[in-house]
Order: C-alpha cells, then sequence, then structure tokens
C-alpha cells in the first residue's frame, strides 16, 4: 500500500503529533466515533452502543446533520459531527479524543472502488493521528483473488483490511493501537431494498437470488450492533481478530418457503436465476453482484454462525426477521407492484 512509506519516516515521531486519546486516561466512557451512522450498519451499532451512555460516548459522523436520521440519533445522546471520508482535516476533528472507531466505507454511492479505498485509508490514517485505540473495520475477503472477477465493493474493503493489518504492523507497538475485522453476509434487509421480491403477475412474486443449489449465509444488519457491544466488552479477546459473522444458511427452497409461510395472500416463487444471467443485466454493478453470488457459491465465503450466536445470542433468524419485518417488506412489494 502507497501510504505505509509515510508512516516508515518516523511513526514514533508521527504518533506524538497525533490528536491524543483518552482510551488510558479515563476511568469513564469510551467515545466511539461511528461512520455510516445515518445507514444501516452504522445507525445499528449506533443505537445500540447509546443503549450504554456509562460505558460510551457515542459520536456520529455524516455529512447531514440537519437530516431526520441524524437528529433521531441526537435525541438518544450522540453527538453529531459533520466530517466527510474524502476530506482528512474534518476526519480528524471528529476523531479527536476518540477511544474506538467503527468504520464502513460506501462503494454503492459512487460506484467507484478507487474513491472508496482512497476515503478508507483517510480515515485510518486519522485514527492513528489522532491516536485511537481500536478500529473495528466491516471489511470482505477479495473476491477477484478467489474467482478471478472484480468485484468491486467487496475488493475495496480487502484493500483497506490489508491496509489496516500493515499500518498496526507497523506501527502497533509505538501507537498501541489495534483492530478488529467483520466480515458480513448476506443482510436480510436486502429482500425489502435491492433483492426484494419482484411481482410476476398478480400476487405472484419471483425471489430472484443466483443461487443454483448452493446456500447463502444471512444475518440482520440490526444484529450487527450487538455484535460489536459486546466486542467491546472484552475487547483484548478480539484485537487482531478477522470475525466471520452468520446466523444461518439458507437455499433458495427455504428462503421461497419463509416468504410463503409469511405471505399467505401472495405466491412467491424461485425463478432458478443463475450467475450467468445476472451477469447480462444492464443495471449499473450488475457484474459486481454476480461476482458476489459467484463468490458465495464458491464456498470460500467462511461464515461462523457459532460464534456469531455467541456474540450475539438474540440474532435473529430468517423466520423471525421476516416476522418482525413484514410491514417493511410488505412496502416494497407494494412499491413493485
Amino acid at each position: 500500500m502507497f501510504r505505509l512509506d509515510w508512516f516508515r519516516k518516523d511513526p514514533s515521531e508521527k504518533y506524538r503529533m497525533g490528536c491524543g486519546s483518552s482510551f488510558d486516561a479515563s476511568d469513564g466512557p469510551r467515545t466511539v466515533v461511528v461512520f455510516g451512522s445515518t445507514g444501516l450498519l452504522g445507525g445499528a451499532i449506533a443505537r445500540r452502543l447509546l443503549q450504554e451512555p456509562f460505558l460510551y460516548k457515542v459520536r456520529c459522523v455524516t455529512r447531514r446533520s440537519s437530516g431526520e436520521k441524524a437528529r433521531e440519533l441526537a435525541e438518544h445522546g450522540a453527538v453529531i459531527v459533520n466530517a466527510d471520508l474524502g476530506e482528512t482535516k474534518s476526519l480528524e476533528k471528529a476523531l479527536e479524543g476518540a477511544d474506538i472507531m467503527f468504520l464502513t466505507t460506501h462503494y454503492w454511492e459512487e460506484k467507484n472502488k478507487e474513491k472508496e479505498v482512497i476515503k478508507g485509508l483517510n480515515a485510518i490514517d486519522a485514527a492513528i493521528q489522532c491516536g485511537v485505540k481500536h478500529i473495528i473495520f466491516n471489511g470482505s475477503e477479495n473476491v477477484k483473488k478467489i474467482i478471478g472477477k472484480e468485484c468491486s465493493h467487496l475488493d475495496s474493503k480487502s484493500a483497506i483490511e490489508e491496509y489496516i493489518r500493515e499500518v498496526v504492523q507497523l506501527v502497533g507497538n509505538t501507537t498501541g493501537i489495534n483492530f478488529t475485522i467483520l466480515r458480513l453476509p448476506f443482510w436480510l434487509e436486502n429482500f425489502y431494498s435491492v433483492f426484494k421480491p419482484h411481482k410476476l403477475k398478480h400476487a405472484v412474486y419471483a425471489v430472484a437470488l443466483p443461487l443454483e443449489g448452493s446456500e447463502l449465509d444471512v444475518m440482520s444488519v440490526e444484529d450487527v450492533g450487538e455484535i460489536v457491544a459486546s466486542i467491546l466488552r472484552r475487547p483484548r479477546q478480539y484485537y487482531g481478530k478477522t470475525l466471520n459473522l452468520s446466523v444461518e444458511s439458507l437455499s433458495m427452497e427455504n428462503i421461497v418457503d419463509t416468504f410463503n409461510r409469511h405471505f399467505d395472500n401472495r405466491k412467491f416463487t424461485d425463478p432458478k436465476i443463475r450467475i450467468k444471467d445476472m451477469e447480462k443485466f444492464q443495471f449499473p454493478g450488475s457484474k459486481d453482484l454476480a461476482a458476489m453470488f459467484e463468490f458465495y457459491q464458491s464456498g470460500q465465503a467462511v461464515r461462523d454462525i457459532k460464534l456469531t450466536r455467541k456474540l450475539n445470542p438474540h440474532a435473529l433468524t430468517f423466520d423471525r426477521w421476516l416476522s418482525e419485518n413484514r410491514d417493511k417488506v410488505e412496502e416494497a412489494l407494494r412499491e413493485a407492484n
């Protein structure tokens, strides 16, 4: 990674120039900076940590501090900070005095892998500069290395992962910085957004996932909040670890049957879509999504259900999630009409 030369000059001096962290100096709540706090993943983590104000001061980073989601977080005790992953100075301000950073980067906003990687590196650099002691990152395997096809929204996160490991190896002894990587499976929330069932005819819907006989690891993004809270209760146990998360593995038969049980006024079917079909779709990102599913089919996306349930014993199965989120799925189905 090109930025390592910057640290090799004198990492100890670089750290002495930092913003400073209260991790070792304070007996009070730890300050956690959450990126993506107005999105699904960051929002789930921020909301969970805000439930324990005696343990955490939650600082939510957003570019839209006047938005409804930011206001809701503020009402629950969050400090809202305006910052942009593309602006280093704003990141240093957001991370000043912080103990912990949760970082997730967003490919789909600009659909540009290089920009996503640069923004992720900006946040890591700022965390080092400010003396943040624990980085938790939403990462990924390198799909291109595994299946030989580009998967921009996952390969970008793999590149940021690699940078985190290299930086911590280089400056960790000097700065005391540590990291934990989370690798998440297919989000159940996709069923009312990107992969909502599409209407074939009156009351008949297709669940179009190219599994081709394989199983899909899934979990609700909302359950990641409790997982992060569990990590922070015993952080040393998870320093330097990559946590491969999943609540359960589902076949297309499982998925379709569950939809049909919960919506007896509709019929759901499996159109048996294939990877090569998805590659031909014309919507932006279709090839990246096809590569993602090919990676899932490869058996190389290893996930640990036992560990996930240890970290969050109450994580929802698809059946329970669909029961609790029926209204959201119902609304998505109406929009599909």
